[in-house]
């Protein structure tokens, strides 16, 4: 033992280790990583249910009859107004179908809709994820959409474990997807997250490469909503992805513009998302052997 100095036995043993675990094979790398996320799994999902159980009887008692009351009615107010809502949208929806039958446009891919909850937030400047209760036991594959319930866009599904599944936020730096800007769908344009930004600021993203044309010009500091595209065949189009922040401006090479976009402000904070889960094979995605699924 070094009497005179550090003890550096503990980082030869660490050098050892990431040494060693550099030279095992992948698929052994790959079969450990599964095997703790299921081992750690169940505690994940005891947690997130205990905290579910806990704002439960923190509002049951927390609320008085009276209270209860009037969150009753309102509730019956916004139930009356959705099944309005829901006779109109059956109305729109037998109109589109016959235009599109008429001028005989492919049908889009369709989705069935599982409602998952949030067991854990990973936000940090880094990269920004979630990890939700569902997994592949219901039906849950990867590259499905997500979003929220008023119609914003989440992220997409990375990876699928058996009860869990991890969500890549529309505000992480890898995230990249198709969209439109409010007021012009002839030409499309990149959005991205944006990397850099800390976990309690607003969420961010970027929009590039939309191309430099006469015609339409956002307006500078016009508020105009980002929505996803559909090109790519991920995500489904009209997905709200966030608004344009500030005044576009051009590249050095002067062929594009770009900006910023805030995202949805209550990205970090959402207890409850849907995943849009693709009920047929979607054009552009494969389907690997073990039947998760893979960009082509």
């Amino acid at each position: 033992m070094n009497r005179g100095g550090a003890d550096i036995r503990p980082f030869l043993v660490l050098a050892a280790g990431l040494l060693l675990w550099w030279f095992v094979p992948g698929a052994a790398r790959l079969f450990v990583k599964r095997g703790f996320t299921e081992f750690q799994a169940p505690v994940l999902i005891a947690q997130s249910h205990l905290s579910d159980l806990r704002d439960y009887w923190e509002r049951r008692l927390g609320m008085s009859r009276h209270e209860l009351i009037v969150a009753n009615k309102d509730l019956a107010e916004i139930n009356a107004g959705l099944q309005l809502a829901l006779l109109d949208r059956d109305r729109r929806v037998a109109e589109n179908q016959a235009l599109l039958d008429a001028l005989r446009v492919p049908p889009l891919p369709a989705y069935r809709t599982v409602v998952a909850r949030v067991a854990r937030r990973d936000v940090s400047a880094w990269w920004k994820r979630l990890v939700v209760r569902r997994g592949s036991a219901d039906g849950i594959v990867k590259h499905s959409p997500v979003v929220a319930g008023d119609g914003y866009a989440v992220g997409v599904v990375t990876t699928v474990e058996l009860n869990t599944s991890e969500v890549l936020l529309v505000s992480d730096p890898a995230f990249r997807v198709s969209v439109n800007i409010e007021g012009e769908n002839e030409r499309s344009a990149v959005f991205e997250g944006a990397p850099g930004t800390r976990p309690f600021d607003r969420p961010r993203g970027r929009l590039t490469h939309f191309p430099v044309l006469d015609g339409f010009v956002p307006e500078s500091g016009a508020r105009l909503s980002v929505y996803t595209s559909g090109s790519g065949g991920i995500f489904p189009p009209g997905l709200v992805v966030g608004t344009l922040d500030g005044e576009l401006t051009e590249t050095p090479d002067g062929l594009f513009l770009e900006g910023g976009v805030l995202v949805h402000q209550r990205l970090y904070s959402l207890d409850e998302v849907s995943i849009l889960v693709p009920t047929a094979p979607v054009q552009g995605v494969a389907t690997d052997a073990d039947g998760r699924e893979g960009r082509r």
